[in-house]
């Protein structure tokens, strides 16, 4: 068993070290800017061993979840596809709609859900993908984040045999592969779109599964650190009437690694850290999920908090920034 595993990340590393000098010679990069959070030209896209990982379980375990594949692999290439051309917004929308619809026909949501629930499901997993990609802006996040979410569903898994075992380790195998070129001071490669997306897409998946097996909506606090991240900044700025479709830097992350001047991968290990400890407590330890009572209290609790900090920390950087 412990082979196969291993014939596997040699296989996804291989395929990144591929990817690397082909996107190099092809020129898929990422050109630092004045919003980025790094400074050096890095190629795009290194999280395409995501849903290449997928596919290798897909065919190793009997072709399993192909509607669930097929989303995977159509979001996948759009992700690709804009990572290179940068894409119209109405193709991406119109596309991860789709593919949410294949992952929840797959899992047979639209017969246990009442219909008028269903735009709110979608609207919420648009949200979590969407998210995901907001949130990859630094240097190990994306990796150390996903490889705390797999790795809660795959202890949970033990004592909660509902999810597929195989492809959550496969992703885990895909996830160390793309560390060893990312989780760096000078990262070789970004997730990009196709990185980020993808295992958003694989994500909303198994939630969907665990939220069909008695998880609840509270399910998406596995998610929390990086949910408060995304959407107290995204209603502080519809509050300054910014447009959100503009980029920023204003996620409390990249807070901490720009004004704040705090190296990259502290400030990931931090975020998976804090969701790590928030999972064991909350998922692992008890076997079950908060109530609809104890998830808003701690969404509401978690956000306050969040506020707090970020005003905090503003109000001190600003302060060492004027004292320099």
């Amino acid at each position: 068993m412990e082979v196969r595993y291993l014939v596997v990340f040699c296989i996804l590393t291989i395929v990144s070290i591929i990817y690397y000098g082909f996107a190099k010679s092809l020129g898929i990069v990422d050109k630092p800017n004045h919003r980025s959070s790094h400074t050096r030209v890095t190629v795009r896209g290194g999280g395409i061993i995501f849903p290449i990982a997928a596919l290798l379980w897909f065919l190793i375990f009997d072709f399993q979840h192909a509607l669930m594949i097929l989303g995977l692999v159509l979001i996948a290439s759009i992700s690709f596809l804009d990572d290179i051309y940068s894409l119209n917004r109405k193709i991406r929308f119109f596309t991860q709609f789709l593919a949410l619809s294949l992952a929840f026909y797959d899992l047979r949501l639209f017969q246990h859900l009442d219909w008028y629930l269903l735009p709110i499901f979608y609207f919420v997993a648009l949200g979590i993908i969407n998210a995901i990609n907001f949130m990859d802006g630094i240097n190990g996040i994306t990796g150390l984040y996903s490889l705390v979410f797999f790795g809660t569903l795959l202890v949970l898994h033990q004592n909660m045999p509902i999810f597929e075992e195989e492809l959550i380790n496969y992703q885990i195998l895909a996830i160390l592969a793309f560390l060893i070129f990312n989780l760096r001071k000078k990262a070789l490669m970004f997730a990009g779109d196709i990185g980020s997306i993808s295992v958003a897409y694989l994500m909303i998946y198994f939630m969907t599964q665990w939220f069909l097996n008695g998880g609840g909506w509270t399910v998406i606090l596995i998610l929390l650190i990086f949910g408060a991240d995304v959407f107290v900044t995204m209603a502080t700025r519809l509050l300054n009437r910014e447009r959100l479709t503009e980029p920023h830097r204003k996620h409390l992350y990249q807070l901490l690694a720009n004004e704040g001047k705090i190296p990259h991968i502290p400030v990931a290990i931090l975020f998976a850290v804090l969701q790590g400890i928030f999972n064991y407590f909350v998922f692992i330890r008890t076997e079950t999920t908060p109530s609809t009572l104890q998830g808003l209290g701690i969404i509401l609790t978690t956000g306050l908090f969040y506020i707090l900090i970020k005003q905090t920390l503003k109000k001190r950087f600003s302060k060492a920034e004027q004292g320099s």
